[in-house]
């Protein structure tokens, strides 16, 4: 294990407490072709997710209702981390409502009532130490059944939830 963890609580493979998967790539030539300035659901790339846990939800790509099926959705309120590149690990959000992703993301969308815990520890030093190790290739990323099988320490949820009170009390001190 990383390191020692109180008695109640417990060291879980990400796999294990949400559901873990990539979105879809877009040629350059389809995405002008069919998925800029059209109506339909969200279409969120890299370049959308900023280094401030924020979001570009109107970015001009779109999928329209009868590309849905083709595409793989991250529900609201899951995850979106950058698992490829530069940016891998380090560009990180929640989602406020249903969209479709790219490739180079990953949504984890976590089981009931472990979100937020799930998404501060994602931008924990410990957590970017395991994603780190596990990077491979010449421009850095970590696979998705790497990503699966990263450990993660998990308290009772009522001790989740104090931990998650207390950084977002933290948080607006400091705004």
């Amino acid at each position: 294990m990383p390191f020692e963890t109180p008695k109640n609580w417990v060291w879980t493979r990400l796999s294990h407490i949400a559901n873990i998967y990539t979105g879809n790539s877009i040629s350059e030539t389809e995405k002008k072709s069919k998925f800029t300035d059209v109506i339909g659901r969200y279409y969120i790339g890299t370049k959308d997710v900023d280094f401030n846990n924020r979001i570009i939800y109107d970015n001009g790509i779109a999928i329209p209702k009868q590309y849905e099926p083709d595409f793989r959705l991250a529900p609201n309120n899951s995850i979106l981390m950058c698992i490829e590149g530069g940016s891998a690990g380090r560009k990180i959000a929640i989602l406020n409502q249903d969209v479709c992703f790219g490739n180079k993301l990953c949504c984890f969308s976590p089981f009931v009532g472990i979100g937020k815990y799930m998404y501060y520890y994602l931008q924990s030093p410990s957590f970017f130490e395991l994603f780190n190790l596990n990077k491979t290739g010449i421009i850095g990323g970590v696979s998705i059944a790497k990503v699966k099988e990263i450990l993660i320490p998990l308290p009772p949820i009522k001790e989740q939830q104090r931990i998650v009170a207390q950084i977002e009390k933290l948080f607006e001190q400091l705004r």
